[in-house]
């Protein structure tokens, strides 16, 4: 996702979804009482009897009474009441009216407040987007293509030959794998997968493990049957860049609960609203995790908690309930914290 304006002051947010985990992460932030505007079409009746209606565009800002993402069809159905617009002979006020937003649809939110875990949710989407400085090394025998991806575009910044000439030819003996290295540093990714037919690929990333590098991001490993442009098409179309995304955000949030867990076993830990209110309202509380289940059902109740920790200095963290994970801090009463000591 990219957030191109996120103004607490006056709490207007401008996001562009680049994939449809961000409509549903939108979902999540869109409330009743928001003003949202974007464009959409109505269907406008004909000025003459016996004139067909048409479609016509128009620019509209209505008052949010609901919001649903639409998995299905890809795209966030916001809905509400019109309280400004233009062309003004073709926009109705005070009337119903949807907004359909998609992939690559820039939307304006105007909040009463905006909450730090709606910021720290976009923040999230926003680093964890599958072009937050991921690059694709699509890789064979002859020649690595270097690229930044992103949602609809494919950046390329080097392509790197093999020096490959008959029999004379052999990974370990040419500077093939070091130039690609050195190009792949200086890039500064915050993470690499390397694609392509063949062992290559799990060649060169041997060879990167064996120059224990420090603070190198890690190397994900895919199977393509082509390199460059069309290697990366293969590699979206199948799903393969977004069932990296999820993996490596899930992995983060798998982590953080066998924190917990290993901490509670310890009394190091609390569960349940009223035991973490009364942790944070000690300055005991270090890490406050929610289950977003928990926070959409519980929407006013978490919410002060997440107000409270926010004031405390308390790290937040919401698991994504397409976590599987989730169900672990479900069991605990949806929400827990870590302690940074013993206070009973």
């Amino acid at each position: 996702m990219k957030i191109m304006k996120l103004d607490r002051r006056s709490g207007e947010i401008i996001a562009l979804p680049e994939s449809i985990d961000d409509l549903w992460h939108l979902e999540k932030i869109v409330d009743k009482g928001d003003i949202v505007s974007g464009s959409t079409d109505r269907k406008i009746k004909g000025s003459k009897e016996g004139e067909k209606a048409q479609r016509q565009k128009i620019f509209v800002e209505i008052d949010v009474e609901d919001a649903h993402f639409q998995e299905f069809s890809e795209n966030l159905k916001i809905g509400g009441i019109i309280v400004a617009g233009h062309p003004e002979e073709y926009v109705e006020l005070k009337t119903h009216q949807s907004l359909d937003v998609r992939i690559g649809d820039k939307l304006k939110i105007k909040k009463k407040s905006i909450k730090p875990w709606q910021i720290d949710r976009l923040r999230k989407a926003e680093n964890e987007s599958a072009n937050a400085r991921l690059l694709i090394i699509l890789m064979d025998d002859e020649a690595a293509e270097l690229a930044f991806v992103s949602q609809f575009s494919y950046s390329k910044k080097a392509n790197i030959k093999s020096g490959k000439s008959g029999k004379q030819y052999a990974e370990g003996k040419s500077d093939y794998f070091d130039n690609v290295l050195a190009k792949t540093v200086a890039l500064e990714p915050k993470k690499i997968l390397v694609a392509g037919p063949g062992f290559v690929k799990e060649n060169f990333k041997k060879f990167v493990d064996g120059k224990k590098i420090k603070g190198f991001p890690p190397i994900f490993i895919e199977t393509t049957n082509s390199v460059g442009e069309t290697g990366f098409r293969e590699l979206v179309a199948t799903g393969k860049l977004e069932a990296l995304q999820n993996q490596l955000q899930m992995s983060k949030e798998s982590k953080l609960i066998e924190e917990y867990l290993m901490l509670v076993a310890k009394e190091k830990g609390e569960y349940g609203a009223g035991a973490v209110r009364e942790a944070i309202e000690a300055g005991a509380a270090e890490k406050v995790i929610l289950a977003e289940t928990y926070l959409m059902q519980k929407r006013e109740e978490a919410e002060g908690l997440l107000d409270m920790a926010d004031k405390a200095g308390c790290e937040t963290s919401i698991i994504s309930s397409k976590n599987p994970a989730e169900r672990s801090i479900q069991n605990f009463g949806g929400i827990v914290c870590t302690l940074r000591y013993k206070y009973k």
